[in-house]
């Protein structure tokens, strides 16, 4: 039996605003941190490689990605030769009792507190995340096939061929020896900034205010202590649960951006990625790490290079590794128009649809429409003021299952008293507003750098700082490659032809021997030669100018073992010998064959070994940090 709800608000917007009216960041600052988190962490957003789909419904729990840190970080040079400001967006990834969440992140000077969206995050992972798109092409006239069920098997997607990529606890007064330059509320959080010259003074106040310090984190805090830090401590308010947890906001003057690896490894799982996204004027680069280009040799074309950041056995972790593993790929280097609109413009989030709506079910399927319904910062606030009828609760429903099918529950079960306009004006300030803070800092900077690396805690004796630098080119987001197919003059079926890599660089790698067979046998592509070269191609110690130090070359040693690779496939080698690199590129005429597929022409451009000092310092690295095996 239907029973209305009463509702409890008018629909006046909050206050007389409009949307996009709260506390906006401006292109100021970014900050020197990173996600110290002292409990353990699992990924509570996600996107781009590590998603396993969308939800089942729109207020499901996201996908659950992989334990890491993400950082966004902000650079603001001051034209009159002032202090540099800094900002950064930090996404806290944590998951366990919301009464033992404690975070505590070192920085160089007293910073300003807010909150952000994890949906910022969210999108610049699929925004920013590296492609690898592969084209097909057919050389020659194909021998036609015994049977003509799918035009497609003539290229090399049949058998093994390249898919199309595209609160409030009791708080202690502060003694003298630690400084508290801010305590109280910021979103979900009591939070602090404190200084002390006094290791055991800042310790025993943070034991004393309720933060979880054991005796590891507390040797790695002294040392920061010795380093003139200030330290952010936050931690969430009485009632506020883990979903509560929003990104927090740092800004302040300093000198570079800075992820406090030594503090971050006392929680960190083996093999952690860190990824980064630096706005600034320019590139940004590595200063204590090195940065590493991971050979596109290795990469799993075929699959749409699915290799190239798995959850296990990563190619970007091996090039890591190689690299003595403290090391950064540059995954996109370029304009940060690539962003433009990404998590705001105004036209997006138009609230009149919230603002008219009468009753829960109408209010929420709004929510969706408006595509809000998956922002983490959404579910609390539909949780405090459109709540759960308690006969629901008592049957165990969850909220994706209410939220998701309120229209149901709405004709069925008496709802608790609500109120939607103020849920409006929660909308508005505390989802709203983030997002368009984080749109302006987006386009307050005209260049953008993601950076990304896989990393154990016992490599995670540095912390990571990055600098500008220029005379460095930019790094596009997404790779090409073709896998041609030889078919010579009516030689090979289409099913059967031997098939060669040509990569972007003009370097090239037979896949596929072929066969004569006189049916097709879908040889799947044969990559044993190629998984043995070096992932890691070049690794550099960068400079504020220029390529700045090679400190490992593997080219000549990638080179050798590319053709140790073809020699591999006589056949394909000796009837197509591979065209010389260089010069004004090769020219082949293809053809159609079997199914009358027409395949029009195509044209393929032609695109110092490990020295002793470098082998030498890599391998006392590698001494020094030695990964554990990947599974």
């Amino acid at each position: 039996m239907r029973n209305d709800g009463q509702r409890t608000g008018t629909h006046q917007r909050a206050n007389g605003r409009r949307l996009g009216r709260g506390p906006a960041v401006s292109a100021l600052a970014v900050v020197t941190l990173a996600l110290g988190l002292l409990a353990p962490r699992a990924a509570r957003a996600c996107g781009g490689l590590f998603c396993d789909g969308p939800p089942p419904n729109p207020f499901s729990p996201l996908p659950v990605a992989q334990n890491g840190e993400n950082v966004v970080f902000a650079i603001d040079q001051d034209p009159a030769g002032g202090a540099t400001r800094l900002t950064a967006h930090i996404q806290i990834l944590y998951t366990g009792d919301a009464a033992k969440f404690s975070w505590i992140v070192p920085v160089d000077a007293a910073p300003t507190l807010d909150v952000g969206t994890d949906q910022l995050f969210t999108s610049l992972l699929g925004a920013t995340q590296p492609r690898f798109q592969t084209t097909s092409a057919v050389d020659g006239k194909c021998l036609p096939e015994p049977r003509c069920t799918a035009c497609q098997e003539q290229g090399p997607a049949a058998g093994g061929g390249p898919s199309s990529n595209g609160a409030d606890a009791g708080i202690s007064a502060p003694t003298d020896a630690v400084k508290v330059s801010f305590q109280g509320a910021v979103g979900p959080y009591d939070a602090a900034v404190i200084q002390s010259t006094d290791p055991t003074a800042l310790r025993t106040w943070l034991t004393s205010n309720g933060y979880v310090v054991d005796d590891t984190a507390g040797a790695i805090i002294d040392t920061y202590v010795h380093e003139n830090k200030f330290f952010v401590a936050v931690k969430l308010m009485n009632g506020k649960d883990t979903k509560s947890i929003q990104p927090v906001v740092l800004k302040f003057i300093g000198t570079e951006p800075c992820i406090p690896l030594r503090l971050t490894a006392i929680a960190a799982n083996p093999d952690m990625p860190v990824r980064i996204w630096v706005l600034a004027g320019g590139r940004v680069v590595p200063k204590t790490f090195f940065e590493v280009k991971v050979d596109e040799a290795r990469i799993d074309w075929a699959s749409g290079g699915s290799n190239y950041a798995s959850l296990s056995n990563s190619l970007l972790g091996q090039a890591a590794d190689e690299a003595g593993g403290t090391a950064f790929v540059t995954e996109y280097a370029g304009p940060s128009s690539i962003a433009a609109n990404l998590v705001w413009s105004p036209m997006r989030f138009d609230l009149t649809a919230l603002e008219a709506a009468q009753t829960p079910p109408v209010y929420v399927q709004a929510l969706v429409n408006l595509g809000l319904a998956s922002n983490a910062q959404v579910l609390p606030l539909l949780q405090m003021y459109i709540p759960m009828p308690d006969q629901l609760k008592a049957m165990g429903l969850s909220d994706a299952q209410f939220y998701g099918n309120i229209a149901s529950y709405w004709s069925q079960y008496k709802f608790p008293a609500f109120d939607l306009m103020a849920l409006t004006a929660a909308i508005e300030s505390k989802v709203i507003a983030p997002l368009q803070a984080a749109q302006q800092l987006l386009d307050g900077h005209p260049y953008m750098t993601r950076m990304n690396t896989f990393i154990s805690p016992k490599e995670m004796s540095k912390d990571a700082l990055f600098f500008e630098s220029s005379g460095l080119g930019d790094v596009p987001l997404v790779h090409t490659a073709t896998f041609r197919t030889m078919c010579g003059d009516q030689k090979f079926m289409a099913c059967n032809a031997p098939v060669r890599l040509e990569l972007a660089d003009g370097r090239m790698a037979w896949v596929r021997n072929g066969s004569t067979a006189a049916t097709c046998q879908y040889q799947s592509y044969d990559l044993t030669g190629l998984q043995k070269l070096p992932a890691a191609e070049k690794v550099w110690q960068r400079d504020v100018a220029g390529e700045g130090e090679v400190i490992i070359d593997n080219t000549a040693q990638i080179e050798a073992g590319l053709a140790a690779n073809n020699s591999a496939f006589p056949a394909a080698q000796n009837m197509f010998p591979m065209p010389i690199r260089g010069g004004g590129g090769v020219t082949t005429t293809t053809g159609g064959g079997g199914c009358a597929c027409g395949v029009g022409e195509k044209t393929a451009g032609g695109a110092a070994g490990l020295g002793a000092a470098a082998a030498a310092l890599v391998l006392a690295r590698r001494r020094r940090s030695r990964r554990a095996p990947r599974p």
